[in-house]
């Protein structure tokens, strides 16, 4: 009953209907930002509703893959077991950043409690442990063992902060999200459920153009999650053969982070607790919004075209890092 179309089709009517009905549906306005004038500058109250939209997404297709098996044929990454556990573990995620929304969890609880859901899942699906770390540059493989659960864990805890800390200014968590899954279709995986989150972000970023509705915890949490995810199931089922390889769609929130922790650490404040130091309210500090935006997606593209053209990794990393410190310094002495 279904292909690929019908339910692209499906997919691309509902998104429509979530816009243009979007100020009349009421879960969608469950959350809302209020500006602060501190580190929230928006003008007026805004929903903080893409977390909600991309979950329904990933319902929706979580109902027609339970209807249809043949749906899953496609996702090679996925058995029909270790998808009811991804959906699972997505929700909970998604719930999680949702409550966070609208209670403003300590950071150190949201942390531990990210943590416990991960070494959850991680004991539930052994193809989702990083059992080997295979760099390009490297003749030898590293095999992590016993550590593996550990290091499985740290990363995801990494890029789910790290995405959540680059989630600042419109569009730009989700140009980024957008370019991520683009480049895992065009490169590694046909994937279907990929197709679909792209839709449903392509609907968020309509909205958050328009200033109508932020991604919020909900949001960057679960998109976070869903990328790790699939990076890694990439990894351990051979698609993508260099764990550098990954670390080169992750260098724009990821350095960030880095110069982030080490900057509060200096100033003698906890590495969690948000503050106006990230690249992009640097950026805005010296640009103009369209300017700052222009400037993130060139970061974003920069590593990732360097990568499809075959040039090493090792220096793509370190010419990457020496083009990030040299804008931060840019805007640092002319402020």
């Amino acid at each position: 009953m279904f292909n690929e179309y019908s339910i692209i089709t499906l997919f691309l009517i509902t998104n429509f209907f979530i816009i243009l009905f979007f100020d009349k549906i009421k879960i969608f306005h469950v959350n809302i930002d209020n500006p602060d004038n501190k580190r929230k500058l928006h003008l007026s109250p805004i929903p903080l509703a893409g977390g909600t939209i991309i979950f329904l997404n990933l319902f929706l297709y979580y109902i027609i893959v339970l209807y249809n098996q043949d749906v899953l044929i496609n996702e090679t990454i996925f058995s029909k077991e270790s998808f009811n556990l991804f959906f699972f573990t997505s929700s909970i995620i998604f719930v999680l950043g949702f409550l966070d929304d609208r209670y403003n969890f300590p950071a150190s609880l949201k942390f531990l409690i990210i943590a416990f859901i991960i070494l959850i899942i991680l004991f539930l699906d052994d193809d989702l442990k990083i059992k080997t770390v295979n760099f390009s540059f490297l003749d030898k493989q590293i095999n992590l063992s016993s550590y593996s659960i550990i290091l499985t864990t740290f990363c995801f805890l990494v890029f789910l902060n790290a995405f959540n800390m680059f989630d600042g200014i419109n569009l730009q968590s989700s140009l980024y999200s957008t370019i991520i899954f683009l480049s895992i279709l065009i490169s590694y995986y046909d994937s279907l459920m990929i197709k679909i989150l792209l839709i449903s972000i392509f609907g968020y970023l309509y909205l958050n153009f328009k200033n109508k509705s932020f991604l919020g915890d909900s949001g960057t949490l679960l998109i976070a999650f869903i990328i790790g995810y699939i990076f890694v199931k990439l990894y351990n089922f051979d698609k993508i053969i260099f764990t550098d390889e990954v670390v080169i769609y992750m260098l724009v929130p990821g350095i960030d982070l880095i110069r982030l922790f080490f900057k509060r650490i200096s100033l003698r404040r906890n590495p969690l607790t948000p503050d106006r130091f990230h690249i992009h309210h640097l950026l805005l500090s010296k640009y103009s919004y369209l300017k700052s935006i222009l400037i993130l997606v060139g970061l974003i593209i920069l590593p990732i075209s360097m990568n499809f053209l075959g040039i090493n990794r090792l220096f793509i990393m370190i010419f990457f890092f020496i083009i990030y410190a040299f804008l931060v310094k840019i805007i640092l002495s002319k402020n």
